[in-house]
């Protein structure tokens, strides 16, 4: 009996997060199939309103399509929303859904969208900003002015010390930031950020903790 009931926790274990997955990328591809047939050039998307044209991306349907089956999602340390990551090639954008119950599993339950950048397409102030730690076996980072090694070194830090960070698509530098959200640090080499994901669980709580408070 032990048996089944542990084979039983394992398949549910794998099950979940698989179901979170495509219940998200639904999400976005309802999203497009509402587009395709909007009669207007703007379109309600959580509390904003959306020009439909930079949601294209200039992408062709079939591209979105394959991007949508593709796309990355993840969560981070907020356990009301999840990230869609859409990969269109040189473009990307970053849809934050939300995974509270009651869902429709439509694009409804969207609450943001933001570019390759990181910055909100309503908003050029709004950057996404995910928990981190680092990933050093020194024990520290450094921190540069720019997103580049010929920068000088800005701050530093520490292992284990919890930053928050804004992904840029396709770039090896990502904008980092106080554990607060209110102060840039400056730029880490995307291969020394430990995102939320990949945290212990130790981490992870105090993590959750920053995000949701």
């Amino acid at each position: 009996m032990k048996r089944y009931l542990t084979i039983l926790v394992l398949l549910c274990s794998c099950l979940f997060p698989t179901y979170a997955q495509h219940s998200c990328k639904d999400c976005v591809r309802d999203l497009y199939k509402v587009l395709s047939t909007y009669p207007s050039d703007n379109l309600v998307i959580g509390d904003g309103s959306y020009s439909i044209r930079p949601l294209y991306q200039d992408k062709s349907d079939s591209t979105i399509s394959t991007a949508i089956n593709n796309a990355r999602i993840f969560s981070y340390g907020n356990p009301l929303d999840s990230v869609v990551e859409l990969n269109l090639g040189n473009k990307a954008l970053y849809f934050m859904v939300n995974t509270e119950p009651p869902r429709s599993y439509k694009y409804q339950d969207i609450n943001d969208i933001y570019d390759g950048r990181g910055r909100n397409l309503l908003n050029n102030d709004d950057y996404l900003k995910f928990p981190a730690v680092i990933n050093d076996t020194d024990g520290f980072t450094n921190v540069r002015e720019g997103p580049s090694k010929k920068y000088k070194v800005k701050n530093k830090i520490l292992q284990n010390e919890i930053f928050l960070y804004t992904p840029i698509f396709g770039e090896n530098w990502y904008r980092a930031y106080s554990s607060d959200g209110r102060v840039l640090l400056g730029y880490i080499y995307y291969k020394r950020v430990l995102p939320y994901d990949r945290c212990p669980i130790d981490i992870k709580k105090k993590m959750m903790k920053i995000m949701f408070d």
